[in-house]
């Protein structure tokens, strides 16, 4: 068995869980709905963008902003695309590895010619590309929907694309570090959700305003330190998402290649878990 086949193994196992086609049904619904929702008229003036036939703007917007308009448009799908990915990739993927670890499963994959690690990556690289697909499938229709509609074609939001995936990936090692020890995926979406939705983003990505303010001490303030920068800033790469679609160029990188050091370490870790446990 190879690392590909390990790959193509856990893609048609997503492919059967119901959860992926609820994202996909979601996606096609908002493109539709984006499709008949948004259209832009040209006039001496300008272009004027309605929003279900009424005007978003009191005046049509000159040739040479309306790409920003759109941008800022383009931004709040994207956003919530962002969100549905973190409530429904997490929780169609996060089977994965605990669903691999089962007894009988697991005996049948080490019984294999491959590494333990080479196993996890292909579990891993699964993940990913069945969420990058509902990505791409999603950005690249809303990119020809707003191109159809209000005329404006711009490749932003492809490379928009590539970010969230390579947001998705950094998260999606802690995933599978998780669930390569929990063994449990009720466990393994709880503890992601727990650090998504309270952890790293009401916390730690504020913990000036937030954790600090319950102490002054500076052993205190190391660890929690230590830990921001120990986990993925996935909020601070989707701020930096948003500003990159939206045209800015003053972005803060800093925090993706820290989510990809994180990511990559979680990874390892799960690697190692694996490779030392006894089935």
């Amino acid at each position: 068995m190879t690392l590909l086949a390990i790959v193509r193994l856990t893609l048609r196992e997503l492919a059967s869980k119901a959860t992926m086609y609820i994202l996909a049904g979601i996606s096609t619904v908002v493109l539709i709905g984006t499709a008949f929702a948004v259209s832009a008229s040209q006039t001496d003036a300008g272009s004027l963008v309605t929003m279900f036939g009424q005007p978003l703007m009191e005046v049509p917007i000159p040739q040479d902003a309306l790409v920003h308009f759109v941008r800022q448009m383009q931004a709040g799908l994207a956003g919530g695309l962002f969100t549905g990915i973190m409530l429904f990739g997490v929780f169609a993927t996060a089977g994965i590895v605990p669903d691999m670890l089962e007894r009988g499963t697991v005996d049948l994959y080490l019984s294999k010619p491959i590494a333990r690690w080479e196993l996890l990556l292909g579990k891993y690289l699964g993940g990913v590309a069945a969420i990058g697909v509902n990505i791409l499938y999603f950005l690249v229709g809303a990119w020809l929907v707003f191109g159809m509609r209000t005329g404006v074609w711009d490749p932003t939001l492809m490379l928009t694309a590539l970010i969230m995936i390579f947001m998705f990936g950094c998260l999606f090692g802690l995933v599978t570090f998780i669930g390569t020890w929990t063994r449990n995926t009720a466990t393994t979406i709880v503890l992601t959700f727990l650090f998504l939705f309270i952890i790293e983003g009401p916390l730690l990505a504020h913990r000036e305003s937030t954790l600090f303010r319950l102490s002054e001490n500076t052993i205190y303030r190391t660890v929690i330190d230590g830990l921001f920068y120990l986990f993925p800033q996935i909020s601070g790469m989707q701020a930096g998402a948003a500003a990159q679609l939206s045209g800015q160029t003053d972005i803060d990188w800093k925090p993706f290649l820290q989510a990809f050091l994180s990511g990559t370490a979680f990874f390892l870790g799960g690697a190692v878990l694996l490779k030392k446990r006894d089935f």
